[in-house]
């Protein structure tokens, strides 16, 4: 049981912070994080959701959009994040150690296969590159880091997107047309739902010249310590040096290379445990 001292000090620390707040940027922030859960939304449901009044909330988002936190879709004028918020996040992403702990395993697996390594993250229906290692060759695929693609056409967001449980693929995509960068890229739902079943039997993903004509990609999920498919780790090169012979053998390089890569994030050593990771990203 607490003492009143205890619940005195407590009281004098909540004080204190309401009294301290500033209401705009909890506001802000609200609308954030309303946005970071969801791919776009409209002014009038975005107020509904916060909780303020419409020119409130405009307000806040021409400030967010000038700052380039947040855009606007011209053609449906509804909004959503932009990647100025991953930006800003990707120093934390190296505090929490994922960089730290991919990077020696990607110049190893660069090292080994002569091909570009990279390390991406999910971000609703996108990837977004987070570090890159280069492989030996001159020719080479080139992704900007902090940059992003349909997920639905490279190896890395197929492996991220198969970490989620079907209805929330479902629902990431619902009302969304599958664009196609090739005419490899798969272009609808149930042949999506059925490749992302797939991949999570078999435990990889495979980009046959579905994001760029002549490359072709493979990517394995990165598990935390609590089993949470957290990123996922490719190897990209042109079609003529990764046909079809070598695929297996560099698809077991990649897992192997992301199963290490987890072991260094906590996740034990010849656990089963593995689970979805469903928060919206």
């Amino acid at each position: 049981m607490l003492s009143d001292s205890t619940v005195e000090r407590r009281e004098d620390l909540m004080a204190s912070a309401n009294r301290y707040s500033a209401p705009a940027v909890d506001a802000a922030l609200s609308i954030l994080e309303t946005l970071g859960g969801i791919d776009d939304i409209s002014l009038t449901e975005l107020a509904h959701k916060v909780g303020l009044g419409k020119s409130s909330v405009f307000r806040l988002l021409m400030t967010l959009a000038r700052r380039g936190y947040v855009e606007k879709n011209p053609q449906s004028e509804r909004y959503r994040l932009t990647y100025r918020l991953y930006a800003v996040g990707s120093s934390g992403a190296d505090r929490l150690g994922l960089r730290e702990a991919a990077n020696p395993v990607m110049h190893r697996l660069a090292g080994e296969t002569g091909e570009t390594v990279n390390l991406g993250l999910l971000d609703g229906t996108r990837v977004v590159n987070l570090h890159k290692v280069e492989g030996r060759h001159l020719l080479r695929m080139h992704l900007e880091l902090g940059g992003g693609a349909p997920a639905h056409a490279t190896a890395l967001g197929k492996v991220l997107l198969a970490a989620l449980e079907p209805a929330e693929v479902a629902r990431r995509f619902r009302g969304r047309r599958l664009e196609r960068l090739t005419p490899r890229t798969i272009g609808d739902r149930r042949s999506l739902a059925t490749a992302l079943a797939r991949i999570r039997k078999q435990g990889f993903a495979l980009d046959d010249e579905e994001c760029s004509l002549g490359l072709r990609c493979v990517a394995a999920p990165i598990l935390n310590h609590l089993g949470s498919v957290v990123a996922a780790l490719s190897v990209s090169g042109p079609s003529q040096r990764l046909p079809d012979q070598i695929l297996p053998r560099l698809a077991e390089c990649v897992r192997a290379a992301a199963q290490d890569v987890s072991q260094r994030l906590g996740f034990p050593i010849g656990s089963p445990k593995r689970r979805s990771k469903r928060k919206s990203g």
